[in-house]
C-alpha cells in the first residue's frame, strides 16, 4: 500500500511540474509546442551599417553593419535581404543570403552582417537592408 502512494504522489508531482513548466502549452505560436513568439518590430538594423567601396578594388560595392535583437530570447534562421539602388531609384542588385557572424542572433545581442556586389560602373547610390522573418526558440 505505501509503495502505491510513494508511486502515485511522485506521478502527481512530475505531471504538475510538466504542466506548469510551459513545455505542453501550444497556444503561444502557430500552435506549435514549445516555440516562443518572437516580436519582430524588436530586430533592427544598426545605425552603423553602411555601404562604401571597397579601398582595393572600387568596382567592388560592400555593405556592412550589424542587426540587433531586443528580444529576451534568440532569433533562429533570419532572414534578411539586402537591395542596392541606381541613383533614380531602380533596383540595381538584391542579396538574399548575406553573411551573418553569428548565423542566429543572440538574444538582447547583434549579429554582423555582410554583403558585397560587383559594381564596376559605380552606379550603386544607396542601399536598404530589410529583415523579413526570423523564428523564436524552440
Amino acid at each position: 500500500m505505501g509503495k502505491k502512494l510513494l508511486v502515485i504522489i511522485v506521478f502527481s508531482f512530475m505531471l504538475i511540474a510538466i504542466t506548469s513548466s510551459g513545455c505542453i502549452e501550444n497556444t503561444r505560436s502557430n500552435s506549435t509546442w514549445g516555440e516562443r513568439k518572437i516580436s519582430m518590430d524588436s530586430i533592427k538594423v544598426s545605425n552603423n551599417t553602411v555601404g562604401n567601396r571597397s579601398e582595393n578594388n572600387d568596382s567592388v560595392y560592400y555593405v556592412s553593419g550589424s542587426v540587433i535583437n531586443n528580444n529576451p530570447f534568440e532569433a533562429l534562421d533570419p532572414k534578411i535581404t539586402i537591395t542596392t539602388y541606381y541613383s533614380n531609384g531602380t533596383v540595381y542588385a538584391v542579396n538574399d543570403t548575406p553573411y551573418m557572424d553569428p548565423k542566429n542572433i543572440p538574444a538582447n545581442g547583434k549579429s554582423y552582417i555582410y554583403a558585397r556586389f560587383e559594381d564596376p560602373d559605380k552606379k550603386i547610390a544607396k542601399f536598404e537592408v530589410v529583415i523579413l522573418s526570423a523564428k523564436g526558440e524552440y
